[in-house]
């Protein structure tokens, strides 16, 4: 079973979120879809691109 990352990608800055963002399609090419691997890195990713979101957000209401 691979780790719940969630609530360490919610509180992570925008540098660290944007090496994640870096690393993680480089994970989803070297796993084939359908495994778990891929489908954490999917998981991973889509929380990554929320965390940016938020923070952009956050900003621009500042």
């Amino acid at each position: 079973m691979l780790p719940d990352l969630s609530a360490s990608v919610a509180r992570m800055d925008r540098d660290d979120l944007a090496v994640l963002a870096d690393i993680l399609p480089g994970a989803l090419w070297r796993n084939p879809a359908g495994t778990e691997r891929h489908t954490w890195a999917d998981t991973l990713m889509g929380q990554v691109i929320a965390a940016q979101e938020a923070h952009e957000r956050a900003t621009t209401a500042e």
